[in-house]
């Protein structure tokens, strides 16, 4: 259960002044949950919370429909109910922006990759802050312009940071969860007006504070790619040159991608070929037409079968309706009826595969396709040339990160020995 207290220390805003509020949610009752968040069956809502659910799956989120905000200032409780990993999520079109990621033993602030600004990711910082499970605890996100303070439980657990790509308006907030469970409440987003007062002191004081506090324990590879990531982002910001040497890389890869598109053709490409394909199939292919059509038909008898099999099923707000369907359908998976509808599904599911096998792909075997088109080149002069270049330029651009990295002055924690 729950623990019905929050440690936390009334925190209140550090960086910004508050604004208007944009959403304000409790889920105190099922009835007043907003059709703003977008719920999928690991997400319900229960004892009170936005609550990660029990049903499998990895790296789960729940969203606010297309929200649009700026400079914000975001308050919410966050309980560790099993899970190993939690994200708040912000984003601008396209791209994610500020994300920070809770750990049971810590947190840390990062912002992400934005090739529409240009600048690399990185990481602002990380503080320990040991999370007792179940129990609620209090984060308040500020960002204002390039700035963004996070605090967790209290004053004293805290990461300060400041990039350009801060400095944009939004349209994504989520939370992720990596498995069961976890919970969120009182979820507060609102405007920022402005800057608190003195807060150029303030904002000081934690940075010296933030530079004299060890970072989390990590393997040495993870520190040294924490490293990397934080050198690559400040020779990007301040250094001339090495933008130089990133633009001769992407242009090099660029060259390579238009001699040998099949070679570099990205997963995702290939997977937006598919979709033309299959709308191509849905306008001029009647035998794909009424195969797809006949799936989504069984799949909506399952449902409305689940539905007959659990009265009242159909009757529950969505805040609940996606977790409880999965349940039900676990729970009746021994029905004979529910056996029949499932099996007539697979056996046309079947019949898809087979008779249009490149509509049903996985990523591995997409990447196969690359890798057999590389095979094929691998040995002509033109491809060895443009992949010779592409690696000069890569490893260029590698050694001057290398080199950034080892003068970075970051102290890591230690493990602690297990007793």
């Amino acid at each position: 259960m729950l623990s019905s207290g929050c440690l936390r220390a009334g925190l209140e805003p550090q960086l910004c002044q508050r604004g208007q509020v944009l959403l304000a949610d409790d889920f105190e009752s099922l009835e007043d949950v907003p059709a703003r968040w977008f719920f999928r069956e690991q997400w319900t809502v229960a004892q009170g919370a936005l609550m990660r659910a029990g049903i499998p799956g990895e790296n789960k989120r729940v969203f606010v429909k297309k929200p649009r905000y700026g400079d914000c200032i975001i308050e919410l409780k966050v309980a560790f109910q099993g899970a190993e990993e939690i994200r708040i999520m912000t984003g601008t079109p396209g791209k994610y922006n500020a994300v920070v990621l809770l750990w049971p033993h810590g947190f840390r602030v990062t912002t992400a990759r934005d090739q529409t600004v240009p600048h690399f990711p990185t990481i602002h910082g990380e503080c320990a802050h040991q999370f007792e499970r179940h129990r609620f605890y209090q984060v308040m996100i500020e960002i204002f312009g390039e700035e963004i303070l996070v605090r967790v439980g209290d004053e004293n657990h805290m990461v300060v940071g400041s990039h350009p790509i801060l400095d944009r308006e939004r349209d994504y907030f989520a939370f992720q969860v990596d498995r069961p469970g976890a919970a969120f409440d009182d979820v507060v987003l609102a405007s920022a007006t402005g800057r608190v007062e003195g807060w150029e002191d303030s904002f000081r004081k934690l940075e010296e504070l933030q530079a004299r506090r060890p970072w989390l324990p990590h393997e040495p590879g993870e520190q040294q790619k924490i490293r990397e990531i934080i050198a690559r982002d400040q020779l990007y910001r301040e250094s001339a040159v090495f933008r130089d040497l990133v633009a001769q890389t992407e242009e090099r890869k660029l060259a390579a991608a238009r001699k040998f598109p099949e070679v570099f053709r990205a997963v995702k490409e290939r997977r937006k070929k598919i979709a033309l394909e299959s709308k191509r199939l849905i306008a001029e292919d009647s035998a794909y037409l009424a195969l797809r059509n006949g799936i989504n038909k069984l799949k909506r008898s399952e449902v409305e079968l689940l539905h007959l099999l659990h009265p009242g099923l159909k009757d529950l707000p969505e805040a609940r309706y996606h977790a409880a369907l999965a349940e039900a359908r676990e729970k009746s998976k021994e029905t004979t009826a529910l056996q029949l509808v499932t099996a007539n599904r697979e056996i046309m599911e079947r019949k898809m595969r087979s008779r249009y096998p490149h509509l049903e792909k996985s990523d591995q075997e997409l990447l196969s396709e690359s890798r057999l088109a590389r095979s094929k080149v691998a040995n002509t002069p033109n491809f060895k040339l443009a992949t010779r270049a592409v690696a000069e330029a890569v490893r260029k651009e590698k050694e001057v990160v290398m080199e950034e990295a080892r003068e970075l002055e970051i102290v890591f924690a230690r493990e602690k020995a297990n007793p």
